[in-house]
């Protein structure tokens, strides 16, 4: 799979008008660097709240930024580029020195996005949560923007239901609970859903090579991410690789004190 080249001259984001904040309650140890979470389409920084509670109990300083087009941030368009651009004018005007970035699902390709066009924006460790290993398959892949025209809750349902997890597991109720707060968390626009929903499905993180101490971590039955696939790519960049057991795509929900865990044991090495 080929790269995709970006701009080399990658404007700083206009904040303000992006909508884009971050969210932290904690000061940082000075032998810390601080920490970005970056969730996923359709999330919010809702959906890692407890993840980041738990990481901020070790010491870390812990930031939670939403990501276009979701919590009531928005991108001019939804590009690599964009996004690109909008992680650096966050981290440029809250001051943050070289974080490590923690990306989930589409936000493992903005993080590998950053990583890719400007390495020493951020730290020498890179950990992506249920990495997007591969593009979404060309049958599927004209299929993901029409989710925008759904009506949010049934598409909450819906993915929670046959992608996330099973409808028996105990977990079912509180993970579609949490689907349900963080797709209502500031709702875009259908026409900015639907872009950024073409951006998830055009690219992975197999599109922007890296140099960086790398964790995968996925959940064991992920429904979403080709395990083979994660496996492959993790091989190929030389990724510590993880599963946690008895979860799907949104470990997070499911385990979040297992995924913190992982993420601090890492961070430890």
């Amino acid at each position: 799979m080929s790269a995709k080249k970006l701009s080399p001259e990658t404007k700083k984001a206009d904040i303000k008008s992006a909508g884009g904040s971050i969210d932290s309650d904690t000061k940082n140890s000075a032998q810390k660097p601080s920490i970005i979470l970056l969730h996923g389409f359709r999330g919010s920084p809702l959906g890692l709240e407890e993840v980041a509670r738990i990481i901020r109990e070790a010491g870390y300083e812990v930031f939670v930024p939403p990501i276009p087009p979701f919590s009531g941030a928005k991108l001019p368009e939804y590009t690599p580029e964009a996004y690109v651009s909008y992680l650096h004018g966050l981290i440029d005007s809250h001051g943050i020195e070289q974080p490590i970035l923690v990306g989930h699902s589409m936000g493992s390709i903005v993080a590998a996005a950053v990583a890719h066009t400007e390495p020493d924006l951020i730290n020498e460790k890179l950990i992506l949560l249920s990495p997007i290993s591969a593009r979404t398959t060309r049958l599927i892949a004209p299929l993901v923007p029409l989710s925008a025209g759904i009506p949010r809750l049934l598409t909450d349902y819906i993915t929670t239901r046959f992608l996330f997890i099973p409808h028996d597991h105990k977990m079912f109720k509180e993970a579609l609970k949490i689907t349900n707060r963080c797709s209502g968390d500031k709702v875009p626009r259908v026409r900015e859903v639907y872009a950024s929903a073409k951006f998830s499905a055009q690219y992975s993180v197999a599109d922007f090579p890296f140099k960086k101490q790398t964790l995968f971590l996925a959940g064991e039955s992920d429904r979403i991410v080709n395990k083979n696939n994660t496996e492959k790519l993790a091989k190929k960049i030389g990724a510590e690789l993880q599963f946690i057991p008895d979860s799907g795509h949104l470990h997070n929900y499911e385990k979040p004190r297992e995924t913190a865990e992982a993420i601090l044991e890492f961070l430890a090495k």
